[in-house]
């Protein structure tokens, strides 16, 4: 139930404008599945009161659906991240989740600061031992092999974004200073060493588990963006191969596919099981490093 000042505030706007949004009545998705992907696509594109989001009563009249198929449309978006909702209260698009775009530069520090969330980094681990037999194909090295070994916690002021795992052939590794990872991008430190060329990257959704509980610090049933990644020179060497795991409710993917373009397939943002035999799969997304 709303506060009296929140229905002061709901007053003084037009209770939805006056829009309203056809839903399919025919559609065997249910209502307030239609209503969960619109208003999705509505937070996205910003579509929204910035003062508050759309009431329950807003919502009915947009949609013209009953009360509770919005609250049943409220609570998924809730559960998922999108919407921050408290009893009593109003409720606010959760402004914590962030897109992470896969541009030339792949500069993620930068953009997190841009968008005045600056993060701090914690170095982990960072050893040169052998590797598994994953890692050394996607490598192309014998298994065994010693490679670098990074681990980094990615922190911003609410709490950890993600934790990542990555291997370094090498070539490359034997170079690097544990200062130097502690604190900066690894593919830029990886471009004073060799000339990079692409990146391949797979996403898939997972449940925390055991090791979003320990690394994160999440409820082990709470959902996880899972990225597996090999980053490659201009000769198609692999350099480096990782592997990255996000909170869902703080980021998300959007992908962008230029179908003008001969070999469609590039990934703008970031908003992955191999064959032990081979390197990424071909039909994954690729995004330019």
């Amino acid at each position: 139930m709303n506060t009296s000042d929140d229905l002061d505030v709901l007053q003084k706007r037009p209770a939805s404008g006056g829009r309203t949004i056809s839903l399919d009545r025919m559609s065997p998705l249910p209502l307030y599945a239609q209503v969960v992907h619109r208003l999705q696509d509505m937070i996205a594109r910003g579509d929204y009161p910035s003062d508050a989001f759309y009431s329950e009563s807003e919502l009915c009249s947009i949609f013209d659906v009953s009360r509770a198929t919005v609250r049943q449309a409220l609570q998924r978006l809730s559960s998922e991240g999108f919407l921050s909702r408290q009893r009593g209260s109003r409720t606010f698009v959760n402004r914590e989740r962030f897109d992470e775009a896969f541009d030339p530069s792949m500069n993620l520090p930068e953009q997190w600061a841009r968008s005045g969330r600056p993060l701090s980094l914690t170095l982990a681990r960072f050893d040169m031992l052998p590797c598994s037999d994953e890692v050394a194909a996607m490598l192309r090295i014998p298994k065994g092999t010693l490679v670098l070994q990074v681990e980094r916690m990615r922190s911003d002021a609410s709490g950890p974004v993600s934790y990542d795992y990555r291997y370094i052939h090498p070539d490359f590794g034997d170079s690097m200073q544990r200062s130097e990872a502690a604190s900066q991008s690894l593919l830029d430190l990886l471009k004073r060493r060799v000339r990079l060329r692409r990146g391949d990257n797979r996403i898939e959704a997972s449940l925390a588990g055991e090791e979003g509980e320990q690394m994160l610090q999440l409820d082990p049933y709470s959902p996880l963006l899972v990225r597996e990644m090999v980053y490659y020179t201009d000769t198609d060497m692999p350099v480096m191969c990782g592997r990255s795991i996000y909170p869902a409710k703080r980021m998300r993917c959007g992908f962008s596919v230029d179908l003008g373009a001969k070999d469609a397939g590039g990934v703008s943002q970031f908003h992955i099981n191999d064959d032990a035999t081979t390197d990424l799969p071909s039909d994954m997304a690729r995004a330019p490093t």
